[in-house]
């Protein structure tokens, strides 16, 4: 087995990548949300495989993950699934449907979500969600035990070579877990003319940018709308990943990193052909 090239200073990447790099080709990416409606025209030729977050036992509180049928009633995971899917064509896609009908997950079911992907161990795992709570407000011990829990499978994934990919605030108001956590990479966004432009900022919530206003994305009914939120970054963000990775497969977390941020400043990794964020 041969080892893959390092980043260099800049992060940008030396050596041949493997074949189908752009496409992401032979990568396994994970995407915890809503599900993802299979029969959607942008969504036919992807290769998707969908599993369900479940509670066992009448009490709730334990929870597992089984195989399901495809379905998404708000749209939020379709939207996401067919912004990688567009990126990195070649990708197989996991839909984890973890958000209720109402468009939400409980914390343990989260923190569950993320264990399952971490067990699979998967390329990279897309979170367009998270935990909001107000800054100027005190974390409760609910609050404590949670994100505890959370930091420790961020740790776990971390350590399993699983990079997970998580979405900052959308107010400046909250701040958002996991996605500040800094063994994973925090997504925030902005508005750009180049649909797959980055840009490296580091801050307590993420640590780059990516196309999150007005981003046109698949919607319910089989057509398509503007979405904007940095739910929509994240799988710009998780696309670039799944990139580096059929690439460099053997790259650790801190060289995609590395890479990312590169490509953010507009160093492009040889043979992957992507593209930063404008001057």
């Amino acid at each position: 087995m041969t080892t893959a090239p390092p980043a260099g200073p800049g992060g940008e990447l030396h050596g041949a990548p493997r074949p189908g790099a752009r496409s992401g080709a032979g990568v396994r990416v994970a995407l915890i949300d809503s599900g993802v409606d299979a029969s959607h025209p942008a969504l036919r030729a992807a290769a998707l495989r969908h599993v369900a977050l479940v509670q066992r036992g009448a009490g709730g509180g334990a929870y597992g993950v089984a195989p399901c049928a495809p379905g998404d009633l708000s749209g939020h995971g379709t939207a996401c699934a067919g912004i990688v899917h567009r990126m990195a064509p070649a990708a197989e896609i996991t839909s984890v449907r973890a958000l209720g009908d109402d468009g939400r997950c409980s914390r343990d079911g989260l923190v569950a979500a993320l264990r399952f992907c971490v067990r699979e161990r998967f390329s990279v795992v897309n979170l367009s969600l998270g935990i909001d709570i107000p800054k100027n407000a005190p974390l409760r011990p609910g609050d404590y035990r949670s994100l505890v829990e959370l930091y420790e499978v961020a740790d776990a994934a971390y350590t399993a070579e699983v990079v997970l990919v998580a979405a900052g605030p959308n107010a400046a108001a909250f701040r958002t877990y996991p996605g500040r956590f800094k063994s994973l990479i925090g997504v925030g966004r902005g508005a750009f003319q180049d649909p797959e432009a980055l840009r490296s900022e580091l801050t307590l919530d993420h640590e780059i940018l990516a196309p999150g206003d007005d981003v046109l994305a698949p919607a319910p009914g089989g057509g398509e709308r503007r979405w904007t939120g940095t739910s929509f970054a994240a799988p710009h963000v998780t696309a670039h990943v799944a990139r580096i990775r059929a690439a460099w497969p053997e790259l650790s977390i801190e060289a995609v990193k590395a890479a990312l941020h590169g490509l953010a400043r507009g160093a492009r990794g040889e043979g992957v052909e992507e593209r930063g964020a404008p001057a």
